[in-house]
C-alpha cells in the first residue's frame, strides 16, 4: 500500500482502539504516529479486563489479516452460568514493522495552525501533523485540549461538558494466570447479588474477572484508588461467590493482575473540532457488561479511516495538503455515520444490563 504525505495523523493512546487505528491508517495509506504516555503499548499484563469480540470486529480482523493470530491466543466462550453472590445456581445465559510508535510520551497541549496541528509532549519533544485521532480513553487529554481550544476561538462554540461521564459503580478486574481448580476453558461465569455483581471468562492461558459493586455517590471526577482501598474492599466483599464453588477472594489470592477502578459511563455530542477528532471511550464510555466497548471504538476506527481514505484519493491535486475544510467535513461524516442514535442505543442496553446485575436496586425502584 502506497503512503499518502497529504495527511499526517497524530494518533494520541497506544490502547487496543489506538493500535486498531495504527492498523487500519496503515493499510488505507494513511501516514501516522503513534504517541503513547506509556512505556508500552496496550500494558499487556498490567490491565485486567479481556476483549470481547463480536462479529463485525471478527470480519475487519479478517481484512486485515489479524484473525487468525487472534483465534490463536483467544478461547471461544460457551454458554454461560448465573448464581447468586452466595454460590446458588440463579440461570443459565446464552452468549455466543509498519508502525511508527513513540512510547512514554504524554502529551501536554494541542495547538492548531493553518497548516495543521503540533503535539507537544511534557518532556520537550514536539510532533507536527494534519489531524490528531484522540484515542486516549475515557479521560481523554485530546477530548480537554479540543474543548479548550473551541472556547479560545468562540465562546459560543458547541461544545462537550468538561467532564462528561459519570461513574455509579466500582469494578475490581483482574486475571489469573490459568483457569483455577474447576472451571475449564470456555467456562462463563455471572453472579448477581445484592448490590454486588461479577464476570468470570475463563481463557486458555488466562481467566478473567471483573467484580463490581455500587458507589454510595454517583461521581463525575477520576478517582485513584490505592493498595490500602483494594484491601478493604476485598475485606468487604471477598468472601462473594464468583461461580458455585469459587469467591471472589479465591480468585484475587490466585491473580496476577488485579487493580479497582470506577465504571464511568456516557456518550459526547461533540466527535470533532477543526482538526481534532475522537475514537473510542473519548467518545463512547460504556460498563464491561456488554462486552461492546472495544468493538464500538473499532467501528469509529473504520468509518474514520473510509473518511480519510476518501480524501487523500481526491485526484484533483495529488501533491497539495488537504483544507481543513475538506479534514471537517470529513469528521462530519464520520459523526454523522456513526451516528448518535445507535451509540445512544448501545449505551442503552450496557447502562440497563449493568444495573439488572444489582437486583436489589431495580426492586427498590431506583433509576441509577
Amino acid at each position: 500500500m502506497t503512503t499518502s504525505h497529504r495527511l499526517r495523523a497524530i494518533i494520541i493512546g497506544g490502547g487496543p482502539v489506538g493500535l486498531m487505528a495504527a492498523h487500519t491508517f496503515y493499510r488505507a495509506g494513511i501516514d501516522f504516529v503513534l504517541l503513547e504516555r506509556r512505556n508500552a503499548l496496550a500494558v499487556p499484563e498490567a490491565g485486567g479486563a479481556g476483549i470481547a469480540i463480536m462479529p463485525n470486529t471478527s470480519r475487519l480482523l479478517a481484512q486485515l489479516g489479524l484473525l487468525e493470530a487472534v483465534e490463536a491466543i483467544g478461547t471461544h466462550m460457551r454458554p454461560g452460568t448465573v448464581v447468586t453472590s452466595d454460590g446458588r445456581p440463579f440461570s443459565t445465559l446464552d452468549t455466543d514493522g509498519w508502525c511508527s510508535e513513540l512510547m512514554g510520551y504524554e502529551v501536554k497541549t494541542i495547538e492548531m495552525t493553518e497548516e495543521g496541528v503540533v503535539v507537544r509532549c511534557t518532556d520537550g519533544s514536539v510532533e507536527r501533523g494534519s489531524i490528531v485521532a484522540g484515542a486516549d480513553g475515557a479521560h481523554s487529554k485530546v477530548r480537554d485540549c479540543m474543548r479548550r481550544i473551541a472556547l479560545q476561538e468562540s465562546s459560543k462554540a458547541a461544545l462537550n461538558e468538561e467532564k462528561p461521564f459519570v461513574a455509579t459503580y466500582r469494578c475490581v478486574f483482574g486475571h489469573t494466570v490459568s483457569p483455577p481448580p474447576g472451571l475449564n476453558p470456555g467456562d462463563e461465569w455471572h453472579m448477581h447479588g445484592s448490590g454486588i455483581s461479577s464476570l468470570l471468562l475463563a481463557g486458555s492461558e488466562k481467566t478473567w474477572f471483573m467484580f463490581s459493586q455500587k458507589l454510595p455517590e454517583p461521581t463525575r471526577e477520576r478517582r485513584r484508588y490505592t493498595e490500602q482501598d483494594m484491601k478493604s474492599f476485598m475485606e468487604e466483599l471477598g468472601h462473594a461467590h464468583c461461580t458455585s464453588t469459587l469467591t471472589l477472594n479465591d480468585l484475587y489470592q490466585a491473580r496476577t493482575s488485579c487493580y479497582l477502578t470506577d465504571l464511568h459511563e456516557g456518550l459526547i455530542h461533540h466527535f470533532h473540532h477543526g482538526r481534532i477528532v475522537l475514537v473510542g471511550d473519548a467518545v463512547n464510555k460504556q460498563t464491561y457488561n456488554t462486552g461492546q466497548g472495544w468493538n464500538t471504538g473499532v467501528q469509529d476506527v473504520v468509518v474514520l479511516t473510509n473518511k480519510l481514505r476518501t480524501l487523500t484519493e481526491d485526484e484533483t491535486n495529488l501533491d497539495a495538503p488537504i483544507s481543513q475544510g475538506k479534514i471537517e467535513a470529513a469528521f462530519g461524516l464520520y459523526q454523522r455515520d456513526r451516528g448518535l442514535e445507535p451509540l445512544e442505543l448501545i449505551n442503552d442496553v450496557s447502562w440497563h444490563l449493568v444495573r439488572r446485575t444489582h437486583p436489589t436496586f431495580l426492586a427498590h425502584g431506583e433509576s441509577s
